[in-house]
């Protein structure tokens, strides 16, 4: 198994999986929040090794940043269309995550990245404190059918100087929490979920009953493939632990006009947090070539709850 090495320059971590860049993480941002802008396919596997599944910032919702953690509502503050209301002209408060610090730990096969921020509003007042530990792990196999590596994401909020109510109803539905927005070639993926539980509606004008599961797939077409044959695939699937609350999770799920997919704890509920009181929720991501089956996500799962 390859080493995994990483940087850090100017609030930027870039994973290498020997010379090519597997995952980049944006700590110390101008955006609202911190995330991924890089999730890439292991290098070696066919042509489609390298290329990133995810997309930060795109000009349609700028404050989608590629694979990111945000609560959408803290005591009634949007943190989540932040860069929407700080452009606009009325006086509407937002909130954004001010970076505090970040630490980078590599290990052969793994790099951990430790963050901690503060939820600050738009007039100054601290929210909450987020500490957050991320892990890449090493792809064991790129030859694999379905090669692919694991993060893991253990997610802490804590409230300051009082009571918190994290929320996240919206007339466009329940967006929050650990979130997705995929590549545009991904766009009117194939979202999978355990048992073949029914996604829903997935496509504007779109409902509000996301589905529960304690995993979701989403598996779309690349772009680059020559010649005759299908297009290569890949995806992202995101998991929920069993000691996160609420487990399973609701899931918020889009293939049009783009590919998104968020595991939100306070679907069509509200979290309170007292004074100085923490909630942790842990999220694994496992990253791959092609489109798997329940079978081959279900043995990925358990790898995910093996890493503890």
């Amino acid at each position: 198994m390859p080493d995994l090495t990483a940087e850090q320059v100017d609030g930027t971590v870039s994973i290498r999986l020997e010379d090519d860049v597997l995952a980049r993480y944006n700590a110390d941002t101008d955006a609202s929040k911190p995330g991924f802008d890089v999730l890439a396919v292991p290098p070696g596997v066919d042509g489609a090794g390298g290329q990133n599944l995810i997309v930060s910032a795109p000009h349609d919702h700028s404050w989608h940043l590629g694979t990111f953690f945000c609560q959408k509502l803290v005591d009634g503050i949007n943190c989540w269309e932040s860069e929407a209301i700080a452009g606009g002209s009325g006086d509407q408060l937002y909130g954004y995550a001010a970076h505090e610090h970040a630490r980078v730990r590599e290990d052969d096969d793994r790099v951990t990245i430790d963050q901690t921020a503060t939820w600050t509003s738009s007039t100054g007042k601290e929210l909450l404190a987020d500490d957050r530990e991320i892990t890449v792990h090493a792809p064991a196999d790129a030859t694999a059918e379905h090669a692919g590596y694991l993060l893991t994401w253990e997610q802490s909020l804590t409230a300051l100087e009082e009571t918190r109510h994290l929320s996240s109803e919206t007339i466009h539905g329940h967006y929050s929490g650990l979130s997705t927005r995929f590549a545009r070639s991904l766009t009117d993926g194939r979202v999978l979920l355990p048992g073949g539980t029914d996604p829903g509606t997935t496509t504007p004008p779109r409902d509000v009953s996301g589905p529960s599961g304690h995993w979701c797939d989403y598996s779309g077409p690349l772009d680059g493939k020559r010649g005759p044959g299908s297009p290569w695939t890949a995806g992202i699937t995101t998991f929920d632990h069993p000691d996160n609350e609420p487990h399973p999770p609701r899931w918020f799920i889009m293939t049009e006009p783009f590919g998104f997919v968020a595991a939100n704890p306070t679907w069509k509920r509200v979290e309170v947090l007292e004074a100085d009181e923490t909630r942790t929720w842990r999220w694994g991501l496992w990253v791959h070539a092609g489109t798997p089956g329940e079978s081959q996500i279900d043995e990925q799962y358990q790898r995910f709850l093996a890493l503890e």
